[in-house]
């Protein structure tokens, strides 16, 4: 385990006790029926605060699943680790179905990594991935660079925009440097969340940033911001002739941001049925279809329970080996 795992783990240790104290003793087992589920609003758990680009997503969705179910579904915001506040609050919530997770990437992956937590994958099952989003390296508009091959060939000390220790853009910006940049060093810079970073590019306080494509996509079409690349295995339509890390030779740190609904594991079965139904034609909602296509995102290809079952533990395999490699 490098350094900076242990440190995280440190740091960490005070959200947990925070969200121990916010939620109850632990999951109930739950004797609810689906033929009269739900009965009452639903609460949706998410890790972030309102108005961002997750928080968004999941008021969509939200929006999109109460006409599938025939009840309110809730946004609950429970911010703070990076969604590891959020997830714990979940994990500990009764199992009958009325406390769902809008489950971020990070809660599993970095957060669980760098943070210490008190639940695990297996606390949990997915009922139905959501929204996925792209990340993008980009430079100001008036910047010299025209391509990430421009950028390498650049020197002296640079200083790149990330969203957070040990965040999937860290790591993305992390990697560049230390293996395509051979004349330059590098240091980046976190920042709260991809607003203030896409600000700072605007600005020319950094040289370089990994952001996340759905909140970089207004600069970008205003002429503000110049990407590079895009993590996402295909080209995007919102982003014709810009090339994919796959084409650059990146494929190895071609991350996406991902949410899912999920619930906790012990939720009976027939109520899972009919959340997976629900959510399965909520995603194809007109509407929710429409916000996507708008902020460049798209529904993940893994099935409900392939989420956690197949895609969330390569994920973290994959942190676990950059995070050693990079010194992260």
């Amino acid at each position: 385990m490098s350094r900076g795992i242990k440190n995280g783990l440190k740091r960490g240790s005070a959200l947990v006790a925070i969200a121990a104290l916010m939620v109850g003793c632990g999951p109930q087992g739950g004797n609810q029926s689906a033929d009269d589920y739900p009965n009452k609003n639903i609460e949706m758990v998410v890790g972030f605060a309102a108005g961002g680009q997750n928080d968004t997503a999941a008021r969509k969705f939200a929006a999109a699943l109460e006409k599938e179910l025939g009840s309110k579904v809730l946004v609950v915001n429970r911010t703070g680790g990076g969604g590891v506040i959020a997830a714990t609050e979940a994990s500990r919530a009764s199992a009958d179905g009325y406390s769902v997770l809008f489950a971020p990437t990070g809660a599993f992956t970095s957060g669980m990594l760098r943070q210490e937590v008190s639940y695990e994958i297996d606390d949990f099952r997915s009922i139905q991935p959501v929204s996925a989003n792209a990340f993008m390296i980009a430079v100001p508009a008036d910047s010299p660079v025209q391509s990430l091959a421009d950028l390498e060939k650049l020197d002296g000390r640079l200083t790149y925009a990330h969203l957070g220790q040990g965040h999937s853009t860290h790591v993305i910006g992390e990697y560049f440097v230390q293996e395509k940049m051979k004349e330059a060093t590098g240091e980046g810079v976190a920042f709260e969340g991809s607003p203030e970073a896409t600000q700072a590019l605007i600005n020319n306080d950094v040289d370089f940033a990994v952001l996340d494509v759905s909140t970089a996509l207004a600069p970008l079409r205003n002429g503000d911001v110049r990407a590079l690349a895009i993590s996402k295995d295909e080209s995007m339509e919102q982003l014709e002739g810009v090339p994919t890390f796959k084409e650059e030779g990146l494929e190895t740190i071609a991350f996406v941001g991902s949410q899912a609904l999920v619930v906790p594991k012990d939720v009976p079965a027939d109520i899972v049925e009919k959340l997976e139904q629900a959510s399965a034609e909520a995603v194809q909602e007109e509407g929710f279809e429409e916000f996507l296509d708008e902020f460049a995102g798209w529904v993940p290809g893994e099935t409900g329970a392939g989420w956690f079952e197949d895609f969330m533990p390569q994920e973290r395999e994959r942190f676990v080996e950059l995070y050693e490699k990079l010194g992260i």
